[in-house]
């Protein structure tokens, strides 16, 4: 019965190491729960914009106006007859 004892106090002690190394232990653990925490703000970063671009999809499927407003803003869009003017600065 003694052996015993002495063999549970062992493994427990075994056990004891593993759980406070930083290999695979408590510090591993809070380490990956940042981790966890990190990715979760990254995603609903994420969501957020495409949910905004969600919205311009839809508005660019239903809405003529704001095809041709994307078009003038991002693809340099002229109509025929408008006249177009660049201003460029003088510093370099």
């Amino acid at each position: 019965m003694k052996w015993w004892a002495i063999f549970l106090l062992l493994v427990l002690a075994g056990l004891q190491v593993r759980l406070w190394s930083p290999d695979g232990g408590i510090a591993e653990l809070r380490k990956l729960d940042q981790q966890v925490t990190d990715q979760r703000a990254a995603n609903d970063q994420l969501k957020v914009r495409n949910e905004e671009l969600y919205k311009q999809v839809k508005a660019l499927r239903n809405n003529d106006q704001a095809i041709e407003q994307y078009a003038r803003l991002h693809l340099g869009m002229i109509k025929p007859g408008e006249t177009f003017f660049r201003f460029v600065s003088d510093k370099k």
